[in-house]
């Protein structure tokens, strides 16, 4: 008896369409990034541009970031999500007639325009819940693959090597094993787009926030590197039998005061309710002055502030 899920020339034209993206499409992508930014420059090039950065997700995060327990800093190793957000934000490639994130003019062939069309096509294949691809879709879409990759052969100066990929994937034959191997390789971006995107729309209500803050940009600079730090330190942190009750503390009251010798945990259990908080929409103030809270206070952002050593540090001396 046939099966519904068989596969058929439509099953064939969607997983043909994906393994393009994932093959030659991100290749291409990471040798723009090659060219402008040399490998062994892109830690620095990051140093210098980490405040230019989107909010990343964890796994983006340890791909990049030189204190990241997963950091490798391979171009192989990144996605076209994550080269996208690279290419946009740390070269110096300049945004096309419609602006980043919008679909280019059909008769834009910048560098840009041509970057925003493989980001598309992903997308195209990324989210779409039909495993079926019709053959005028897929026709439309491999033209302009194609096309696309012609041009960044032109500009890579490597001869026709992605027109081949291209050509050759065109009619290399497809079976259930190689489709199975990149539908899962899509569902696993589909899973990271979608926690982008959630983080996305994060950033902008956190920047919409602070446009109307009353803490001043380079102060709130200053804040974000600080709160960077205790998210590399929070990295080890072992939420313990009696945590739970502290947060329900912190959540229910307006002022909390942690108590405990040195070395106790107090700092570090403070960070990592800030943190929390932050991902419910908080703005996390780290201010080491109790007066700002006055000053930097907003009533119409949720806010926790956080005061190291508050009343100052006490310990006993034993007298002879």
């Amino acid at each position: 008896m046939a099966s519904s899920y068989a596969s058929m020339p439509e099953t064939t034209n969607a997983n043909r369409a994906c393994r393009v993206v994932l093959g030659p499409c991100t290749d291409g992508l990471r040798d723009i990034l090659r060219h402008y930014v040399p490998p062994h420059t892109f830690p620095n090039v990051i140093k210098q541009n980490k405040l230019n950065l989107p909010r990343l997700t964890a796994v983006q995060r340890d791909l990049i970031l030189p204190k990241s327990g997963g950091y490798t800093g391979r171009y192989e190793d990144m996605d076209i999500s994550l080269l996208y957000i690279l290419l946009r934000n740390i070269t110096s490639i300049s945004p096309h007639s419609k602006g980043w994130g919008n679909d280019p003019d059909p008769c834009d062939m910048s560098r840009s325009a041509n970057i925003e069309r493989i980001r598309l096509v992903r997308n195209r294949c990324v989210h779409s819940c039909d495993p079926f691809m019709s053959n005028t879709d897929f026709n439309s879409i491999w033209s302009t693959i194609r096309s696309t990759m012609v041009d960044l052969d032109a500009f890579l100066v490597n001869g026709n090597k992605y027109e081949k990929s291209v050509d050759f994937l065109r009619h290399e034959s497809m079976d259930p094993e190689n489709d199975l191997h990149y539908e899962e390789e899509l569902r696993k971006q589909e899973q990271e787009d979608k926690t982008t995107r959630e983080m996305v729309n994060n950033l902008e209500n956190k920047l919409e926030k602070l446009k109307m803050s009353p803490i001043p940009q380079n102060v709130r600079e200053q804040y974000d590197i600080d709160i960077e730090k205790w998210r590399e330190e929070d990295k080890v942190y072992y939420e313990t039998h009696s945590y739970p009750s502290v947060m329900e503390k912190a959540r229910n009251q307006p002022c909390v005061t942690f108590v405990g010798v040195p070395g106790s945990g107090k700092s570090a259990t403070a960070h990592h309710i800030a943190l929390k908080f932050e991902e419910e929409g908080y703005e996390i103030v780290p201010t080491k002055d109790i007066k700002k809270i006055e000053e930097y206070g907003d009533p119409k952002n949720p806010q926790v502030f956080v005061i190291d050593d508050v009343v100052g540090v006490f310990g006993l001396k034993k007298l002879n």
